[in-house]
């Protein structure tokens, strides 16, 4: 069993699909979908399918095997040491979790400009300390809330690691390609373009805090070999892809959008000027100008895929395994199917017309690991963010 204070399971029935679930912690069970056998004998003999659950880790399909719990295979597969780290962050989300609702109210006040509210809530939330109502204390305190109820999701060492250099790469471009720079700052701000990003970025960690369930036990794969990840079907023992798949899109959405930051500043430290996209990649085979690379701002309309492409030898590495163009249009246009019982997923990525031919699948957990990864990587860039508001305050003694 988890240390999470309830626990709500749910799986499908293999013979019929009908979704059962219960919770674990609650007086009286909840179970929906099924009976309750109040004489149960045991062991599982095989006359009716068996179902391996837990939420900390991912379980596996097939038959009961005395003695092979999913905590027993965790242990024996990770390690002490591996496995003692995994568990203190699954602690940290068994704490934090609960204090959600303290985030999305700190979000709401942030975003309305309510200082005096937002001062009040941040006590709320365990390690956020406001130093005064200062636009920099302020937007300091959103910082700290939302990295540290999102940090059992996150890698420690990657957002120390942009945090500390963020600053220094911005001191640094800014004195090389001062004017450059200036046109880069001036253009996000005066078009809205960096607070709109800034709110739906923040507006994103309540969501994934909300979906700890099912995102809990692909954090076990930050300790294991990828390769096992998708070859060895496994199961998630919380929700299902349906709860899940707006996140995977909404996240897209501000990820697409977090690229424009980062190719414009990758422009300007490759190229000093922002709307300057490598040769390779602003001209056709002829040597014309392509519209769609002819400015930061055309660039901005681009699908995510070919973004990605276009930031060449970024100074920021992205994790292209986080990035599924296709899997986003596939959600975006309802164009999958999902057999609960086996949690498989089929995605329909090509404009066929009204066919259906041209499919791949992955399982559930393999789709959440990806919402893992994308997470991350917005939590990354919005470490960029937070390091241009700062520069545009402290540095440019600009009213943000």
């Amino acid at each position: 069993m988890s240390n999470r204070d309830l626990q709500p399971f749910q799986f499908s029935c293999p013979n019929c699909e009908e979704i059962i679930s219960f919770t674990i912690g609650s007086s009286s069970g909840n179970l929906e979908g099924a009976i309750d056998v109040v004489k149960f004998d045991g062991p599982f003999t095989g006359e009716t399918p068996f179902v391996d659950l837990h939420l900390d880790f991912p379980v596996s399909f097939g038959a009961y095997k005395n003695g092979s719990s999913a905590y027993m295979k965790a242990v024996s597969e990770l390690g002490s040491e591996a496995y003692a780290h995994l568990a203190q962050r699954l602690t940290n989300l068994n704490m934090l979790h609960t204090k959600n609702k303290d985030l999305k109210r700190l979000i709401t006040q942030y975003k309305r400009g309510d200082t005096k509210s937002f001062a009040k809530i941040c006590s709320a939330i365990p390690g956020v300390e406001l130093k005064s109502q200062r636009r920099q204390d302020i937007i300091a305190g959103l910082y700290a809330a939302t990295s540290i109820m999102s940090s059992p999701f996150t890698i420690h060492e990657l957002n120390k690691e942009l945090s500390h250099e963020m600053p220094h790469i911005l001191r640094d471009v800014f004195e090389t390609h001062t004017e450059k720079t200036n046109e880069y700052l001036e253009a996000i701000a005066d078009n809205g373009f960096l607070e709109n990003l800034h709110h739906d970025c923040i507006s994103l960690y309540p969501k994934i805090i909300e979906l700890d369930l099912p995102l809990r036990p692909t954090f076990y794969y930050d300790y294991v070999s990828a390769d096992k990840l998708g070859s060895i079907p496994t199961r998630v023992s919380a929700s299902d892809f349906e709860m899940c798949s707006n996140l995977y899109k909404d996240l897209a959405e501000v990820y697409s959008r977090q690229l424009v930051l980062l190719a414009g500043l990758n422009n300007l430290i490759k190229r000093g000027d922002a709307d300057l996209f490598e040769k390779s990649v602003r001209l056709n085979i002829k040597g014309r100008l392509i519209k769609d690379y002819s400015s930061l701002n055309d660039y901005a309309n681009v699908d995510l895929g070919r973004k990605v492409e276009a930031i060449d030898d970024s100074f920021y590495l992205i994790c292209t395994k986080a990035v599924d163009n296709k899997l986003r249009n596939s959600i975006a246009h309802y164009k999958y199917e999902y057999k609960s019982s086996s949690q498989l997923i089929t995605f329909y990525p090509a404009k066929e017309g009204m066919r259906r031919e041209k499919y791949y699948s992955l399982y559930f957990i393999e789709f959440m690991r990806k919402v893992l990864l994308l997470f991350r990587e917005v939590h990354s860039i919005n470490h960029m963010i937070k390091a241009l508001l700062f520069f545009r305050i402290l540095i440019l003694k600009e009213d943000v």
